[in-house]
């Protein structure tokens, strides 16, 4: 049971998180750098212009779309629904496709957090130990000590492994939060399905066939719409498990299987129809299927990636094994997930979405059992040493989060290691506005990163954009710089542009997103669209 104060104290952090984010986007809103204009989001930004594009063809009335980032011909198939959702919910309402996004966006935050704590208070019986785990959830690996041991030892080459692991969705909850919608959304009914699953087998009661819609069927569904790698995660862990306790009962657990066959029969159709055109069909079989492999990362680079986190989950779970059910269950579905990111195919890593949060879980016995060290004890009678304790548990905690909050930030203020990285030049905006009234037949040839950026917001197609779209992407890489370094013959140029269709050339001489600055079109090609550096030719008739 949940109570007020408690829901009250879920509602004003959530709201602050969405603050959070919400405040440095406004402000890179309102104040761009000068020429340029906020476009993406921070985390996995590169990708916001596939969902941007399908959002457009979701406008259009389209619910079945195409791969806009590469030229060659392929049939519709159903890809980002949610965002083609959000183009159609733009189109009724007459809006601009980014204000339904956004709002998708602070919604997915407080969704989320929401879920998060009703997922703690499934499992953990006190107030005090809800809140620790909705905090711990936050938690990651400290790899900001990576450059610091290099900068101490050079000599260390081992450490480069780990840079890009907390980076990623599936260990980092935090960067789930300030992530594309649907994930953080994806996560939400990932959580809400096995808590809901674990509650009514807990309860040992009847199953009502009309909570079926809401508690299992609709969720599924929305899962499998959002992330359907996630389907899955919750399917052979949940089933396992069932399986593990019809074992022990000696008989099976018929009334226990009924959520599964309900989930089970919902995500059917979504796992088949995934499987089929992500690896049969020629085009997206080899676009997507081939092309995007997540395969899975060592043993030492995944204890890392949770760090601390990680260490107290195997302390928790240890110290509860034999008093709480919870934890076993929460341990078995743990230890699943965590072995389905090794099952042999090209996405396992994706299989791990979801299994922070159960760590977080299982990390507040740890930290009840740290605190009562006696060398924290000791600790904690003097201020020197508490000071000096809470830095050290916060940075080894939060530290690395922290740091990509300030990195989320200075990228909306324009500055930092990385200061356009939520921003194009607002050349490329007009530039990319003209080529969308040319149509849906035309081909733009220029460098990957202004063809992602193109891509988007375009109705025809780029002959490369977004490294995981474009089909052959190292080969067409490797073409399309030769073509804009003039190192190609006449003959050859002639022949890579009939190749494509390419009806446009786009070039930048922008800085951060340079492409042929100095490229001079070969005859018969007109300019006809030039500001700020970004030029555009175009065949003529």
């Amino acid at each position: 049971m949940i109570t007020k104060h408690e829901w009250r104290w879920v509602t004003i952090c959530s709201f602050a998180l969405l603050a959070l984010f919400a405040l440095p986007a406004l402000w890179g809103w309102l104040f761009p750098p000068e020429g340029w204009q906020l476009y993406r989001g921070w985390f996995f930004s590169n990708d916001y212009t596939q969902y941007r594009s399908a959002m457009m063809q979701g406008y259009d009335g389209s619910w079945l779309i195409i791969n806009r980032f590469t030229p060659e011909p392929h049939r519709p198939i159903l890809q980002y629904p949610f965002y083609v959702a959000l183009g159609h919910i733009a189109r009724w309402l007459r809006l601009s496709v980014e204000i339904p996004y956004v709002v998708a966006s602070g919604v997915a935050i407080v969704v989320l957090a929401f879920v998060v704590y009703a997922c703690a208070a499934t499992f953990l019986p006190k107030t005090h130990d809800r809140k620790l785990a909705s905090i711990l959830v936050l938690s990651v690996g400290p790899t900001w000590l990576i450059p610091v041991l290099e900068a101490l030892i050079p000599t260390l080459e081992t450490l480069e492994r780990y840079r890009g692991a907390i980076s990623r969705a599936e260990f980092n909850t935090f960067l789930v939060f300030s992530g594309p919608p649907h994930l953080p959304l994806a996560l939400a009914a990932l959580l809400f399905i096995l808590m809901t699953t674990y509650q009514q087998w807990n309860a040992k009661a009847q199953f009502s066939l009309w909570r079926f819609v809401p508690s299992y069927i609709f969720p599924t569904l929305f899962l499998g719409l959002l992330n359907p790698f996630s389907l899955p995660t919750l399917l052979l862990p949940l089933g396992l498990f069932w399986l593990a306790h019809s074992i022990q009962a000696k008989s099976p657990l018929w009334q226990e299987a009924l959520p599964l066959i309900a989930i089970g029969l919902t995500a059917l159709p979504l796992v088949a129809y995934n499987f089929l055109s992500f690896t049969q069909d020629p085009f997206w079989g080899k676009a997507y299927g081939m092309q995007n492999t997540q395969p899975s990362y060592p043993i030492d680079v995944v204890l890392i990636s949770y760090g601390a986190l990680g260490l107290l989950a195997i302390v928790g779970t240890v110290q509860l094994w034999r008093t709480h059910t919870s934890t076993r269950a929460l341990f078995f579905w743990g230890l699943s997930v965590g072995l389905m990111g090794y099952i042999p195919v090209s996405y396992q890593r994706r299989f791990s979405l979801g299994l922070a949060p159960v760590l977080a879980l299982l990390a507040v016995a740890g930290w009840h059992w740290g605190a009562q060290q006696k060398l924290i004890r000791f600790m904690q009678l003097h201020m020197i040493t508490r000071v000096i304790g809470s830095a050290a548990l916060v940075l080894g905690l939060w530290g690395q989060n922290l740091m990509f909050y300030t990195a989320y930030v200075l990228s909306h203020l324009g500055m930092g290691s990385a200061p356009y990285s939520v921003f194009q030049p607002n050349a490329l905006g007009d530039a990319a506005a003209y080529l969308d009234t040319q149509g849906e037949s035309i081909v733009v040839l220029t460098c990957e990163d202004t063809g992602n950026l193109l891509a988007g917001g375009i109705h025809g197609r780029v002959v490369l954009g977004h490294a995981g779209a474009t089909l052959d992407i190292v080969a067409r890489r490797e073409a399309v710089t030769e073509f804009f370094a003039n190192a190609l013959s006449t003959e050859a140029q002639t022949a890579f542009l009939t190749k494509h269709n390419v009806s446009h050339i786009l070039t930048s001489a922008i800085g951060p997103l340079e492409c042929g600055p100095d490229y001079t079109p070969l005859d018969g090609w007109r300019r006809v669209f030039s500001q700020e550096g970004v030029v555009i030719y175009e065949q003529m008739p």
